[in-house]
This record gives structure tokens, C-alpha cells and sequence, in this order.
């Protein structure tokens, strides 16, 4: 579906403080491409008295200042409501945005999913919204997860958004896009999510594992989410506990999400859930990965397999040329020691990920649960 320019004219509500430059960087990339305008926003009510008044406009000031260091133009404005989020629509509607950025601290509750400002403006909103948590650290990297559900009627106008949000703040980052597909592979990826990144790594497992298993602190995990309470409590709560040190964007667009419905969104956790740590040593954990190539002369079934020494074990290395495709697939174990399934895997992926021979490869992450072998004297084959 056509879209008009995101990056048009983009609202900043000017809440906290603390949040504002990592808003404002993220809001200059994205009004970038369109040469488009940030608008900073902050209201005081009806009632305000002039004390009020001369803070708000203080706090504008100071974030304009902000954004002057960043070589941002921004126009500020104070706007009265009786209620925030009112306010923040009034202005939205006011200056014709195309899109809003707003900070969010990361936790949710039993009542609210951002907090009950956030989750009023989401629930009302006609425009597109990125909801961001700020990391630790600059983003060096974007990370877009693409699940099943994102494929499906439905998902897929979340997952546009998130597409395009992600190319724009790519192109600021130090590091290529990665693609990072988990769920069920029945349905053929999209050619514009294939050209995002160099490659494509798949991690059957819940969204919120994956991003587990392979997010940095340096990364700014770019969300997608269907308007369903389902698709933002795995966008949520669920992704903001998996990458505790990242930046995570969650982009909401347009859709049936009713305001009410939010709360349903969480369930009854206040704060992440705890797993008791049996035993702090080192296990054997057996991963079979499989990898469509590249078709290059530079990727080979044995050069994935010496990439993957790199994180362990190896054995039972196959290649195979399905008909009526050109590239080559290949499947290898690989075991690692380590404290668990996802050090496992991130083991794995950073070692793939790391392997300039495998761009543009799409590459599935398989835990074996079976008893794990002894990796290294299996047969090995090489079929063609």
C-alpha cells in the first residue's frame, strides 16, 4: 500500500528530559530522506499558571539547544489541554504530522503497555508511531525481527513501517541492517526485507529468544507490531526484557488498536520473569544450521563449515541443489559448550554473521534436542 512521506513533519512530545537526545537523533534520521520538519511539543494545562508556562517554554529552549548541537532545526510549541495526551493529538493534528516519536521507559504493567500516556496517544492516534527505549549505548547496528505472523494479513502494514524505519536509521549506522527471521518458515520472505541487510539469519524460536540470543547492547532493534494486543505484548514487554541494554523502536502503525484493549496487552508482570540457574558450567548444546548460499563462487559448503569451528564442533556437513534453484543449500552441526541454548546460538550467529563470504546467505538456527554427541567424528558427505 502507498504511503505518504514518513518523514514529512514528525512530532516529539518533549516529556522526559532524559530521553530527548536519543528522540531527536532518531527523529533526524528518519525526516532525513524527506527534508522534512521535527516539531517538539509540550503541554500544560488549561489552568497553567505563568510559573508553568515560563517552564515549559524553558524546556523547550533547552531542547532546541539540543538539537542545534545535533545540526537539527526543530520548531518548539506549548500546547494547553486538560489532558497530555490530548495535547499531543491537538498537535498532531495541527501541524499535519506524518508520524509520532515518542520516549518510553520499558516496562509495562497489569493496567498500561507504555505507561497510560503512551497507551492513550497509541490507542487514538490516525498517524504512524515509533515508540522508543533508549539503550545504553549509541546504535551502531539496526535489528529487524520479521516473525511468521508479520507475513499474515494484518501484520504486514506493521511490518511496512517497520521496513521503512529501518532503512532510514541504517543509513546512520556504522554496520549493515540484519535480518533477523524467527517462527515458522512456511512463507517466502519479501524481496524488499531480502535487500535490507547482507544476509538473513532464522531462529525458529519465539521472537523474543531470538533477539535474546543475538542483540547487542549497540543495536536498535527496530519492532514491528500487528494492531493486535497479542502482537504488542511480543513487541513490548516480551522484546524490552530479551535486550535489556539495546535500543528497541517499537513501530505502531495506523489500525483497529483500541485504547482499552492495551492493558490487555501485559500480563501480571511488573518485572522480568526469573528462571532458576541449576547448574553455572559449561554444557554441550547441539545446533544444526542450515544455510541457502549465496550464489557466489566465494561461498562454499566448506567454508560454512569452517566458520562454524569457529563456535564449536562440526559434523555432518551436507549440500544439496534443490531444482529450479541456483544457489546452494547446506546443513551442518555444530556443538558448543556453553551456559545454555541461547549462548549457544549467539555463539553461532556471531561467528556466521561475522563471515564475509556468507552475505547475502539466509541461514537457519536449529536446537537438536536430542541427547548432544560428541561433535567431530560424525560422517561427513558432500551429495551432489
Amino acid at each position: 500500500m502507498s504511503r505518504e512521506p514518513l518523514g514529512r513533519t514528525v512530532v516529539v512530545p518533549v516529556v522526559n528530559p532524559a530521553s530527548l537526545p536519543t528522540l531527536l537523533t532518531i527523529a533526524g534520521a528518519l525526516t532525513a530522506p524527506d527534508h522534512g520538519r521535527i516539531r517538539l511539543v509540550t503541554v500544560v494545562g488549561t489552568r497553567a499558571r505563568a510559573d508553568e508556562h515560563a517552564h515549559a517554554w524553558q524546556g523547550l529552549a533547552a531542547a532546541e539547544e539540543l538539537a542545534e548541537r545535533q545540526d537539527l532545526a526543530v520548531e518548539g510549541r506549548v500546547i494547553e489541554a486538560d489532558d497530555v495526551s490530548e495535547g499531543v493529538r491537538q498537535a498532531v493534528t495541527e501541524v499535519d504530522a506524518s508520524l509520532v516519536v515518542m520516549g518510553w521507559r520499558g516496562a509495562s504493567s497489569t493496567h498500561n503497555v507504555f505507561g497510560a500516556l503512551i497507551d492513550s496517544v497509541v490507542g487514538r492516534s490516525a498517524v504512524p508511531l515509533a515508540i522508543v527505549r533508549p539503550g545504553l549505548t549509541p546504535p551502531r547496528r539496526v535489528l529487524l525481527p520479521v516473525s511468521a505472523d508479520h507475513l499474515l494479513p494484518g501484520g504486514d502494514r506493521g511490518l511496512c513501517l517497520a521496513v521503512d524505519l529501518a532503512q532510514r536509521l541504517g543509513a546512520r549506522c556504522e554496520e549493515p541492517i540484519t535480518v533477523l527471521r524467527t517462527g515458522p518458515r512456511e512463507m517466502e520472505l519479501p524481496g524488499g526485507i531480502l535487500g535490507l541487510g547482507d544476509r538473513v539469519h532464522h531462529d525458529p524460536r519465539r521472537t523474543d529468544q531470538a533477539v535474546a540470543a543475538f542483540a547487542r547492547a549497540e543495536d536498535l532493534i527496530v519492532a514491528p507490531v500487528a494492531p493486535t494486543v497479542s502482537g504488542l505484548r511480543a513487541a513490548t514487554t516480551h522484546l524490552a526484557w530479551a535486550a535489556p541494554d539495546a535500543t528497541l523502536l517499537v513501530a505502531v502503525d495506523v489500525g483497529p488498536v483500541r485504547e482499552e484493549g492495551l492493558a490487555e496487552a501485559t500480563e501480571v508482570t511488573e518485572s522480568p520473569p526469573t528462571t532458576a540457574v541449576q547448574d553455572d558450567g559449561l554444557h554441550p548444546v547441539r545446533i544444526v544450521v542450515t544455510a541457502r548460499l549465496p550464489d557466489s563462487q566465494d561461498a562454499t559448503p566448506d567454508g560454512l563449515d569452517r566458520v562454524l569451528r569457529r563456535a564449536g564442533a562440526t559434523d555432518h556437513l551436507m549440500a544439496w541443489w534443490p531444482a529450479g534453484d541456483p544457489r546452494p543449500h547446506v546443513r551442518a552441526s555444530v556443538t558448543v559448550r556453553a551456559a545454555g541454548v541461547n549462548a549457544a546460538i549467539a555463539a553461532v550467529m556471531v561467528a556466521v554473521h561475522d563471515a564475509p563470504d556468507l552475505r547475502g546467505a539466509e541461514i537457519t538456527y536449529d536446537v537438536d534436542r536430542g541427547a548432544p554427541a560428541e561433535a567431530g567424528s560424525g560422517p561427513r558427505s558432500t551429495p551432489s
